[in-house]
């Protein structure tokens, strides 16, 4: 039973168990969230490069119909997936929820879409320099919508720049002829 008391904070996970993941339904429609082909490709390349690193939020209801509230794209990734030839596993981990009903799993369905924090331009800049990560390699598995993919590389330096239409001079200056 979900406590909707104010001042008291209570948990709703009641397991973490291996699932037959192609067994879950879904409770949003096809068309609830858009995910393109650039996206799903990341996600595909995240999931080889990463593996299954984020469980399957699910709830079951009395009847044992398991419904999955987080990880439809995760799924239909992992399908696409098998029929290109990769090997995937028949259970992987799903954490399993407390709810009443449809309705309030539904509910959890728009929660577990809502993003609350966005990353900030310095923030990424201090945390990918802080754990010296390969941005630039990273971008074909993950997807931040906050920034522009010029945004996350490095500015370029005067070698990466285009050529210029006149060539180069360099001027030396010498403090006598002596030094000549």
């Amino acid at each position: 039973m979900t406590n909707n008391k104010p001042d008291m904070l209570t948990s709703r996970i009641l397991k973490t168990a291996d699932i037959k993941w192609k067994d879950v339904k879904f409770l949003q429609q096809d068309d609830f969230k858009e995910l393109s082909e650039i996206d799903k490709s990341k996600l595909k390349k995240s999931l080889l490069a990463n593996r299954f690193i984020q469980p399957f939020f699910v709830w079951q209801d009395a009847d044992n119909t398991m419904y999955c509230l987080d990880g439809r794209h995760r799924y239909l990734v992992l399908a696409e997936l098998e029929t290109e030839g990769v090997t995937v596993p028949e259970l992987l981990p799903g954490m399993f929820v407390e709810c009443e009903n449809k309705k309030e799993a539904s509910k959890l369905v728009l929660v577990f879409s809502s993003i609350y924090a966005k990353i900030t331009q310095q923030g990424l800049a201090d945390f990918v320099s802080l754990y010296d990560l390969d941005l630039p390699n990273m971008m074909d598995q993950i997807t931040l919508p906050e920034f522009s993919i010029e945004q996350l590389l490095p500015p370029p330096t005067d070698l990466d720049a285009e050529p210029k239409e006149k060539p180069a001079t360099l001027k030396i200056t010498f403090a006598n002829a002596a030094d000549l």
